[in-house]
């Protein structure tokens, strides 16, 4: 081992897109943007194939090709409208677009290709959508085009995660807005990880999940899940040193030691991903013990207490998971919580430089 490993668990993969598929029978779009939730991308979609999903929505012209570089015969949705400057790629790879903009869509017309699109409506997000008293001119408007296909109408919910009720009313409103419009044949979405487990209106036959697919909970509904984590980080101890009582230690000294004190080192830090305000509340796992951080991570180092650990370098640590003994464990939800983040923010930010290996 180098620096460390972002080990991505095919069996846990493939045993959470199983439980979202027996909440319903809407049809699963897995988003992978962000590569693939900090999983890579390629992997996500690939192992993702094996169990029969066919669709994947991304953020980026970027992942786009990536998703499609898998295979001619998958959906490809992105999410937000790009830059009419890509309409190139756009037909070239096949890609599915959502639209809520006169403008855009006027360009996509003008250029004469053939387009799959998707409208989004604003139902309480106010971030990108359509009013919903002007959806039925963007119907209208590209269901009477020779070129642009309508495909589908969705909207994002903004509470899923927190509320039950909001997210009801956004329902209803996006019910009340498409109610009058011909939606046979048309894909109708609007779920997100939250509210995959207790929207079950039969209006909707498609559902956009992304955390949950990686084994997270992070629906209100109380319900029983068994979602599995598809992620752990491990690394090494690549130095350990001795300090007295009163040192302190890595940058801006931010920790004097209480105590005569073995410290640890790994080689991995913000530079990978590993968030800078873990300290000074998270912890590592080494020889099925917690050790806590000491000092400020560094851009590609971490130090920690390894006092009352019997441990040698090269001696295995865990940044996320669960210890050899499975007694103890680190969680996403623990990483965000020590740095007053959400667990997308964790997931996405671990980066490239860690090299993925997938383990089952």
């Amino acid at each position: 081992m180098d620096r460390g490993y972002v080990y991505v668990n095919k069996t846990n993969y493939l045993h959470n897109i199983e439980v979202l598929k027996q909440l319903s029978d809407k049809e699963l779009c897995l988003v992978v943007k962000a590569n693939g939730y900090g999983h890579g991308i390629e992997w996500t979609v690939k192992t993702a194939m094996e169990a029969g999903i066919k669709w994947f929505a991304v953020a980026a012209i970027s992942e786009a090709k990536k998703v499609r570089a898998q295979s001619d015969e998958l959906r490809v949705l992105l999410l937000t409208e790009p830059s009419l400057g890509e309409i190139d790629n756009i037909e070239k790879y096949n890609i599915d677009l959502t639209v809520y903009n006169d403008f855009f869509i006027d360009g996509l017309a003008k250029s004469g290709k053939a387009f799959n699109t998707h409208i989004k409506i604003d139902t309480g997000m106010h971030r990108v959508g359509c009013e919903p008293e002007d959806f039925k001119n963007l119907y209208e408007k590209i269901t009477s085009s020779k070129t642009i296909n309508l495909a589908g109408i969705c909207t994002h919910f903004p509470l899923a995660d927190e509320e039950i009720e909001p997210t009801e009313e956004s329902i209803e409103l996006f019910k009340q807005t498409i109610k009058d419009v011909d939606t046979d044949n048309l894909l109708l979405h609007a779920d997100n990880s939250g509210s995959s487990f207790y929207n079950f209106d039969p209006t909707f036959n498609l559902s956009r999940v992304g955390l949950a697919v990686y084994g997270c909970n992070i629906t209100p509904a109380e319900v029983v899940q068994d979602l599995k984590p598809t992620m752990a980080i491990k690394t090494r101890i690549s130095n350990i040193h001795h300090r007295k009582k009163g040192e302190a230690v890595s940058y801006g000294k931010a920790l004097t030691l209480e105590r005569d004190t073995t410290v640890a080192v790994s080689p991995v830090g913000y530079g990978d991903g590993y968030p800078w305000s873990t300290f000074p509340d998270g912890k590592v796992i080494v020889n099925n013990a917690y050790c806590n951080l000491i000092g400020r991570v560094t851009m590609d180092q971490i130090l920690y207490d390894i006092t009352d650990v019997q441990a040698n370098i090269n001696d295995e640590v865990v940044l996320l998971g669960n210890s050899e003994n499975n007694e103890l464990k680190i969680t996403v939800f623990d990483i965000a919580k020590w740095n007053k983040t959400i667990e997308w923010e964790i997931l996405t930010n671990i980066n490239e430089r860690l090299e993925r290996v997938e383990i089952e």
